[in-house]
């Protein structure tokens, strides 16, 4: 199985990202499946392994995030509680995608299509899992520049005096509330996350609203321009994008 480039996982997280606006239950992450079928020729169950394990790295960068507050500062109860759960959460999913047990299991799977599918998902995600350092360093640099630019806005841009610890626990709380797949772009739960959080330290109501709402609209921005860089140099058109 041969590599996913750097530039190419780069195209599909635009494309996602811009389609998650757009589409209700963070649906656009299927949108790289059908992108790396139609532009790359990958196999739809390699690009299930692949946006599997870019899920899997984001619960990895969460929770050193958690654990680095945990550590530099002072830690709620729910932090902590969080912190144990992903880590119960991360080493299952690294016993369960090693452990023979688990292509025993899918290999009695009664379906013929079923069970042919999940052993081609089981043993990519196994691959990808012995060699994560790639991965992890893409993931680690991208989750860089989202806390830098939460940082540099809630802590430069508005006036609301916050500090580096509660700006990392702002970025770590509606970074939790946008894992909640309920709206397109998680547009009302972002701002309600921020919303609850600014107001618990002391911000009006009013001005948490405006600030979240307007971080929101950056990064609408953001992703639509990239979207619109990406097909530019591309030569496709949006409708044509993920036509099968």
């Amino acid at each position: 199985m041969s590599k996913l480039s750097f530039k190419v996982s780069l195209e599909t997280i635009v494309v996602s990202s811009a389609l998650n606006i757009l589409l209700p239950a963070r649906l656009g992450e299927f949108s790289k499946a059908i992108y790396l079928k139609k532009f790359y020729n990958y196999s739809y169950n390699r690009t299930i392994s692949v946006i599997f394990i870019e899920r899997f790295f984001d619960i990895v960068m969460l929770f050193l995030l958690m654990c680095a507050s945990a550590y530099l500062y002072v830690s709620s109860d729910i932090l902590k509680n969080f912190i144990i759960m992903l880590t119960i959460g991360i080493i299952a999913i690294i016993v369960l995608f090693n452990s023979k047990t688990t292509l025993i299991f899918l290999k009695k799977i009664p379906f013929q299509y079923a069970r042919i599918y999940t052993q081609k998902i089981y043993k990519n995600i196994n691959k990808l899992l012995k060699n994560p350092y790639p991965t992890l360093f893409y993931t680690a640099v991208l989750w860089f520049f989202y806390l830098l630019s939460n940082t540099l806005f809630f802590m430069h841009s508005v006036n609301f005096h916050l500090t580096f610890q509660e700006s990392l626990e702002l970025f770590i709380f509606f970074t939790i509330a946008l894992s909640i797949p309920i709206t397109p772009a998680g547009i009302g739960t972002f701002e309600g996350a921020i919303v609850l959080f600014l107001t618990h330290h002391g911000v009006d109501k009013a001005d948490a609203l405006v600030s979240a709402t307007i971080y929101h609209i950056m990064i609408f921005a953001i992703d639509f321009i990239m979207l619109y860089a990406f097909l530019i140099i591309k030569d496709i058109k949006f409708k044509d994008l993920l036509k099968k």
